[in-house]
């Protein structure tokens, strides 16, 4: 599903990937486990094209991801759920309209736009909360409404960077488990995060 070969990653002064070869299997839940600075966020933005990769080779299924032309990532990046580290959400909007808000920028066919936001609400046990703003969600809640945004696509693969990493340990569990939930129905998941208790949890 995921391959990197002997990938590096060059800033101006920085080289934040060194020679990094990996594969994640399809259906697979892996983790990226290291401290801070350590490349982790790096490799997540390659697998996104945020950032492209200086030398090596990255595929995602069938596709060359080093020779995809600007013009289709948009489409490709639609096929491929992030959790980002910051939310991102729409204080104005009710967490109901930030994901039709999402849907309707993907231009999502109008009539599946109702079921596919509520979908993702019910996946992640949100969906009494849907005429709530962000203002009046906890930071656990508000990491839900992340992985919800995330799925409205139904992505066959996940990118979580850092989901647990401003949470109590309560929420962190409750986050775990909806992740572990996704991954059972066939999502593959790749995580990021510098918190080794939660990976052997």
């Amino acid at each position: 599903m995921i391959r990197f070969i002997n990938v590096l990653k060059n800033y101006t002064n920085v080289i934040a990937l060194n020679n990094v070869s990996l594969e994640v299997e399809q259906g697979e839940f892996a983790y990226l486990v290291g401290p801070s600075g350590a490349g982790k966020s790096t490799l997540i933005k390659l697998l996104t094209c945020e950032e492209r990769l200086t030398t090596g080779s990255l595929t995602i299924g069938n596709i060359d991801v080093k020779q995809l032309p600007d013009h289709k990532i948009p489409d490709f990046r639609r096929q491929i759920g992030v959790i980002p580290q910051d939310f991102f959400l729409i204080e104005g909007l009710t967490i109901y309209k930030n994901l039709v808000y999402v849907l309707k920028a993907i231009e999502t066919e109008r009539k599946l736009i109702k079921e596919k936001a509520l979908r993702a609400l019910e996946e992640v046990g949100m969906l009494e909360f849907k005429n709530f703003y962000p203002s009046e969600l906890s930071v656990g809640q508000i990491q839900k409404i992340a992985i919800a945004r995330a799925i409205l696509n139904e992505p066959k693969i996940l990118l979580a960077d850092e989901p647990t990493g401003n949470l109590d340990s309560k929420s962190a569990i409750e986050v775990m488990k909806i992740l572990y939930q996704l991954n059972q129905k066939g999502t593959t998941i790749l995580m990021a995060t510098h918190n080794s208790t939660i990976v052997n949890t």
